[in-house]
């Protein structure tokens, strides 16, 4: 009941939450064939909250079983629709027996023709890489082929997870769908379960579809190259959601040059050039999307009715926001899980916020309520006005820099983006 009434709210908190979210890859998705989703694990839990808020049917979620430990989270984690699974390290030794009743909840729900999906990796990590996968997926799925022989077939649906901007608020996400893997061809002389097989071919997958950092020493260089190509393109804010995988490909196209075939002389004198052109724009406060001749002021903040509007939206979302921001910042250490605490944190917040707005109706009149509603919208218009807004200024900060250094940020952003140019030009 609890996974019915949040869905709804979830659908509508992350179009606030993301500029953009690209899903692409849905030809992928087996029609009436069972199987698993595996995805990478770059944030604790926002990666399971757009596809479970994206699938018609609901997701079982596989999570830490310590999280279950206390009864208000096993209440809510149960509603939720989240499964146990028990690790020794945070469970202990004797907790790993409770993982059968789970794997046969799992084979029931897959033969039921339910969603099951884990993540791989086994734990959940802030970076733009592949962990080595845990062969519990693997456990589960030659598992229900052998409880249910009578099933003609099983797929794994690897979903590769990338963000743009993973701890920020209003980033970019991008799930790509790749080929479903039957694994049925996994098992020789039709008994025999080939588990590293599996394994390695659904890790080739997944990289398939990420964007892949293969080195610690790159990811400033690497980031502020997908950054500076991002900025080439004008994403929509309306609608939200978008289909193709043109974008992923093109990061994908970016870091794949720097991870393989870039030169290391290149990469050095790429590195000098971005440290030069990164502090230039901190420097003066500019925002590198409007580093260009061609770029336009928006002619939406020269409205002076909208600055009110916007104005009254944003003091409206302000203290959910608020509550939100500071939960995140005194409250969340590890890096993956600041961005879906600041979400869940600012959706429970809203509701929270929602019901006084609700009581103070019951109270006083009933018009409050249309008055939230407006007031909502309102603050959702406020997100596109303060991003414009923030571009307009810095945009005039740029026109106020003398020619000369007009001219050098330029030239420094061109010979970056020259460096690229046949990566981007694909």
């Amino acid at each position: 009941m609890l996974y019915f009434f949040l869905k709804p709210l979830v659908q509508i908190a992350l179009k606030v939450y993301f500029r953009n979210i690209y899903i692409s890859g849905r030809e992928n998705i087996p029609i009436n064939k069972p199987f698993i989703i595996a995805m990478n694990h770059p944030t604790a839990f926002l990666e399971p909250v757009i596809m479970a808020a994206n699938l018609k049917k609901p997701v079982h979620f596989l999570v830490r079983g310590d999280h279950f430990n206390k009864s208000f989270y096993r209440f809510l984690l149960k509603r939720g629709k989240m499964v146990p699974v028990f690790r020794q390290k945070e469970s202990g030794f004797g907790s790993l027996k409770n993982n059968y009743d789970t794997f046969s909840r799992c084979y029931e729900y897959i033969a039921k023709g339910e969603i099951v999906a884990l993540f791989p990796e086994g734990r959940t990590e802030n970076e733009k890489r592949l962990r080595p996968l845990q062969r519990g997926i693997a456990r589960i799925a030659f598992g229900t082929l052998s409880q249910f022989p009578e099933m003609e077939d099983l797929y794994i649906l690897p979903i590769g997870v990338n963000y743009s901007e993973p701890l920020s608020f209003r980033g970019s996400a991008m799930l790509h769908i790749g080929d479903a893997i039957s694994v049925r061809t996994y098992l020789k002389n039709r008994d025999t379960p080939d588990y590293q097989k599996l394994l390695i071919d659904l890790a080739l997958n997944l990289k398939n579809n990420m964007v892949i950092i293969e080195k610690e020493s790159d990811e400033k260089l690497i980031e502020c190259c997908l950054m500076m190509t991002r900025n080439l393109t004008n994403y929509p804010f309306l609608p939200v959601y978008g289909y193709q995988d043109n974008r992923l490909r093109l990061e994908q196209n970016v870091s794949t040059f720097l991870n393989f075939h870039a030169p290391e002389s290149l990469k050095i004198e790429l590195g000098l050039k971005i440290e030069s052109y990164t502090s230039l724009l901190n420097k003066w406060n500019i925002d590198d999307k409007v580093v260009s001749s061609n770029y336009k002021s928006h002619w939406v903040t020269s409205i002076p009715l909208f600055s009110l509007l916007s104005l009254l939206g944003y003091l409206f979302a302000a203290p959910p926001a608020i509550f939100a921001e500071w939960i995140t910042k005194n409250k969340v250490y590890h890096l993956s899980f600041k961005s879906p605490v600041r979400f869940g944190a600012g959706l429970g917040a809203f509701i929270i916020y929602a019901l006084i707005f609700c009581i103070f109706a019951f109270i006083i009149s009933i018009w409050i309520i249309p008055g939230f509603i407006f007031m909502s919208f309102n603050a959702y218009f406020s997100l596109y006005y303060r991003e414009k807004q923030a571009l307009n200024k810095s945009y005039q900060r740029f026109q106020h820099l003398t020619t000369s250094e007009i001219n050098s940020l330029i030239n420094l952003k061109k010979e970056i983006l020259y460096s690229l140019n046949g990566i981007l030009s694909k």
